[in-house]
């Protein structure tokens, strides 16, 4: 009797196998009743409260290019840029990530590196993310030239003995690293949309103590 009414019962992968059909149906048959513009905005939603709902946020940090500095401390300096604004590691007091782009005017990919650099910087200085250009040409007025033509607004350091460069390794520009508040390089790479999404993954993450040069 016992083994019968076990069998009599729905398992509850049946019941949930249903529901997920009773859901399916409901949910092709508003579909129907939206124009094409509508079901493509409620497939958007849908898509979005799915991905928040698998509780998807920034994510993991990236994978780096092999460097040595990544996981270690940045190498502490305080530069003026060409516009006469002191900037360096570690950064202000409000600073969450610094992002750190060596490059230069003769570099074809730096010509694509720098814009969306600007423009991250742009989108997230206010969430206290600086952004420091380390030009490596042999002139400030090459570095200040090709800066503007460009367009980056954030701060450009001329590296005129290559000083910079050589503390931080870089072999090849464009070279990009990006800092946390406590002054780990936690990125290293070429690519700026993949140097965006670590500096994202850094701001999700509980802010760290900062040290200063201004303290």
């Amino acid at each position: 009797m016992l083994q019968a009414k076990a069998a009599d019962k729905p398992s509850s992968v049946g019941v949930v196998g249903g529901v997920r059909a009773t859901l399916a149906a409901s949910a092709r048959s508003a579909l129907s009743r939206l124009g094409s513009a509508g079901r493509a905005g409620a497939l958007a939603s849908a898509a979005a409260c799915a991905t928040l709902a698998l509780g998807c946020g920034p994510g993991a940090m990236p994978a780096s290019v092999r460097h040595p500095l990544v996981g270690s401390a940045a190498p502490e300096f305080l530069a003026e840029s060409t516009a006469a604004v002191t900037v360096g590691v570690p950064g202000t007091r409000r600073t969450r990530v610094t992002v750190i782009d060596f490059w230069a005017s003769w570099c074809a990919s730096c010509s694509r590196t720098l814009p969306a650099l600007d423009a991250l910087w742009r989108d997230r200085k206010a969430d206290g993310v600086a952004v420091i250009g380390v030009n490596v040409d042999d002139s400030e007025a090459a570095a200040e030239a090709a800066a503007y033509e460009l367009g980056a607004t954030f701060p450009i350091v001329a590296d005129l003995g290559q000083r910079l460069t050589g503390t931080y390794g870089v072999a090849q520009v464009p070279l990009t690293f990006v800092v946390d508040g406590a002054g780990t390089v936690r990125w290293v790479g070429r690519d700026p949309a993949i140097a965006r999404r670590a500096v994202e993954v850094l701001l999700s993450e509980r802010p760290a103590s900062a040290r200063s040069v201004f303290e």
